[in-house]
């Protein structure tokens, strides 16, 4: 997809819908809400500890994500909570040679609890196209870590929207824009070799090129991402925070058009029972237990 020319993230302490769907969805730039979330109740009751008491029990998977190599093991969440609290905090100088530190990241948690979806009211459904709003929290991708956990340099599988929530701790998000896929050692559909923290210009001359942006995500804060946005994320302390990858009629059939570039079959097959809920406007009771899979697809 290409680039609406965006080399800046805008910052606002206000974001009406309207706003929201002209100025950034529609002419797919991305945006920061700050505080945009910060009334809700998780910002004041999420930590480690409290997942540890409403679902500690759960079995999830915690990925080693590490140089194109992710290995994924089971954790039961409690054992999760114990190791995040007995990580020290890290300095940003410690960040640049330190090992890969095993991440609970993009699990579908708010599905199986979906009691959790209560403490993050009043929701922005009217941020998400129709089909999602009803059971927003149904699409969802939960991620919980200690400080210094990373997610390289990737965009979301979908070519979909993305909206993120941080409700705990903070993290840095550095955001490229998507006609600059190729300066970036791009690896399979929708990973990339280059470390925008420490880049190799002897491997990847071309990045000299590339027009990163660096932000802050703090708690309580919305960061929106259009489709095909390349970002590489660190954890600044320990965090959590969720997002919810969604289409819009326009950007899913854009994602299907693209199914023979490279998409992945699965991926294909995602945005085609998408386009049921989003173009057809199939009923969710149809369309979700289809998509539901993907969840797990991403983990």
């Amino acid at each position: 997809m290409e680039s609406s020319g965006w080399s800046s993230i805008a910052s606002l302490a206000q974001l009406s819908d309207s706003d929201f769907a002209t100025n950034y969805r529609d002419a797919m730039r991305p945006v920061l809400f700050r505080g945009g979330c910060a009334a809700w109740s998780a910002c004041n009751r999420w930590s480690p500890e409290y997942f540890d008491h409403v679902a500690g029990s759960l079995t999830v998977p915690v990925k080693t994500l590490s140089k194109g190599d992710i290995k994924v093991s089971s954790w039961r969440l409690t054992e999760y909570v114990q190791f995040i609290m007995e990580q020290s905090p890290r300095g940003r100088e410690a960040f640049s040679n330190a090992e890969p530190i095993p991440y609970c990241h993009d699990i579908p948690l708010l599905g199986l609890v979906e009691s959790l979806a209560g403490d993050c009211q009043p929701f922005p459904v009217n941020f998400l196209s129709p089909s999602y709003r009803e059971h927003w929290w149904r699409y969802s991708q939960f991620f919980m870590g200690p400080a210094g956990t990373v997610t390289p340099l990737h965009f979301d599988s979908l070519l979909s929207h993305n909206v993120f929530f941080q409700i705990y701790g903070a993290k840095t998000f550095t955001i490229l824009p998507p006609n600059q896929s190729e300066l970036c050692g791009r690896r399979n559909w929708r990973w990339f070799d280059v470390d925008p923290e420490l880049p190799d210009y002897v491997r990847f001359p071309e990045y000299r090129e590339a027009t990163p942006v660096v932000i802050t995500v703090n708690a309580g804060d919305m960061l929106y991402m259009p489709p095909g946005t390349l970002h590489h994320v660190r954890s600044l302390s320990a965090s959590i925070s969720f997002n919810i990858d969604w289409h819009t009629e326009q950007s899913v059939l854009v994602a299907l058009a693209q199914s023979s570039e490279g998409m992945p079959r699965d991926v294909v097959y995602y945005n085609a029972i998408t386009a049921l809920a989003v173009v057809a406007k199939i009923p969710e009771a149809t369309t979700f237990p289809l998509y539901q899979p993907y969840l797990s697809y991403v983990s």
